[in-house]
């Protein structure tokens, strides 16, 4: 069927630097060639499949081609599961894979502002005009008032970053400005935080922020929300996926020292996650990577510093069997910890709690409680989640006064989600 004369075709960024991300299985030291993408995805067709017959679906290198070039974007559901398994996605958008089938947009309903956009709809926005004018920097300056409010205050703020987003959207989409791709990803950045730390799924957020970072060339945000994809897939317990998202996030540069160093972290604890000792040698690259950052700015990974990496050490000793070195990690840590609360103390004292468990639920419990005393002060639904496991196992101790006091408060803070 010939190509209708207005389609565009480009390059499918994504889907290449997912398999540039994975390692050669027959040449040392170099990433997965088209040729054993496709058999790897020929081989996945099998194993997701194994009870139907898929040799008309198989795939050769020529096949692979078409989709980094942009030729080809909407395969097979049984090639798009395959895909998605050998390279560690989530989802198919993850791998710039979507339906060229749309619609023509309806025009608008409503009268039209200098804008553009609907009157009505800049009613509801409560954006003003400067936002409006689709110029980033206003944007950006709107942004950074926004997220420096306490993190308590997010979930208040969450309808209103929606609605921004939502204008974003139309700027781009009805009057093509797509010099604000940039903007949007770190919008919906920031609102996928919102999401992932109010009981809410911040995962269509985040992939919204990863598109829109890759179609302004933005590197180190794209790292980033890579980055932060591994994570959620950590919390979700989808290791494979969080050690093939990691590695992609380190494929992308040139990006500052610090998020490099996220992006190392966040490898080790996916790999620790799979019982790899390896994760030492990410952790050791992660603090050469503070050594050099100096005093550059990073605008994504500032709370990275060695504190940060420490916790991760701790937490990926704890998940490879050494809950005693993990412990005193932890400790040191929150000994030393400043008295403003933090989602990461949270953390800590979450898996701090996991250290004690099985000899000592009575400490595990108190650990448990303060890590949701802070989930209650930074408004982190994310810290809830790290003690579910800890609040099941304790059940069963539910005579000793803290692990009732800590049971009772978990029910409640999840139910109140």
């Amino acid at each position: 069927m010939p190509r209708h004369p207005e389609a565009v075709i480009a390059p499918n960024k994504l889907l290449r630097d997912a398999r540039r991300a994975l390692a050669s299985p027959n040449r040392h030291g170099q990433c997965m060639s088209r040729p054993e993408l496709a058999d790897a995805v020929n081989a996945a067709l099998d194993l997701l499949y194994p009870k139907r017959d898929l040799t008309t679906q198989y795939v050769d290198h020529r096949w692979v081609g078409k989709l980094e070039r942009g030729e080809h974007r909407w395969p097979s559901e049984e090639r798009r599961a395959a895909l998605r398994r050998v390279l560690g996605a989530s989802t198919d958008i993850g791998l710039g894979l979507y339906s060229p089938r749309r619609t023509p947009d309806a025009p608008p309903q409503h009268p039209i502002s200098p804008s553009g956009l609907p009157t009505s709809h800049l009613v509801l926005s409560h954006v003003d005009d400067e936002l409006l004018s689709g110029q980033p920097q206003p944007w950006l300056r709107a942004l950074n008032r926004v997220t420096a409010q306490p993190s308590r205050t997010w979930p208040e703020l969450g309808p209103r970053v929606r609605e921004h987003l939502d204008v974003l959207d139309r700027l781009q989409r009805h009057l093509g400005r797509s010099h604000l791709a940039g903007v949007d990803a770190r919008w919906s950045e920031f609102m996928s935080w919102i999401a992932d730390n109010t009981s809410s799924d911040g995962g269509v957020w985040l992939e919204r922020s990863h598109l829109r970072a890759n179609e302004a060339g933005d590197r180190p945000l794209v790292a980033y929300t890579l980055m932060r994809q591994s994570q959620r897939a950590l919390d979700s317990g989808d290791v494979r996926a969080a050690i093939a998202l990691s590695r992609r996030s380190l494929v992308h540069g040139p990006v500052p020292a610090r998020t490099r160093a996220l992006c190392l972290t966040r490898l080790a604890e996916a790999l620790a996650a799979g019982g790899d000792d390896d994760m030492s040698t990410a952790i050791t690259a992660a603090r050469r990577e503070l050594r050099n950052t100096g005093g550059d700015e990073d605008e994504f990974a500032r709370h990275c510093d060695p504190r940060y990496v420490a916790g991760v050490e701790a937490r990926c000793r704890q998940l490879l069997g050494d809950p005693a070195s993990a412990k005193a990690i932890f400790e040191e840590l929150l000994d030393d910890q400043p008295a403003s609360a933090s989602i990461d103390s949270g953390m800590w004292h979450a898996h701090l709690a996991d250290c004690f468990l099985h000899h000592d639920p009575e400490r595990a419990a108190g650990h448990g409680l303060r890590a949701l005393r802070l989930a209650q002060e930074t408004s982190s639904y994310r810290i809830v989640r790290a003690t579910q496991p800890l609040a099941i196992v304790l059940r069963p101790h539910g005579t000793l006064d803290a692990v009732r006091a800590f049971v009772e408060a978990h029910r409640v803070a999840v139910t109140r989600q």
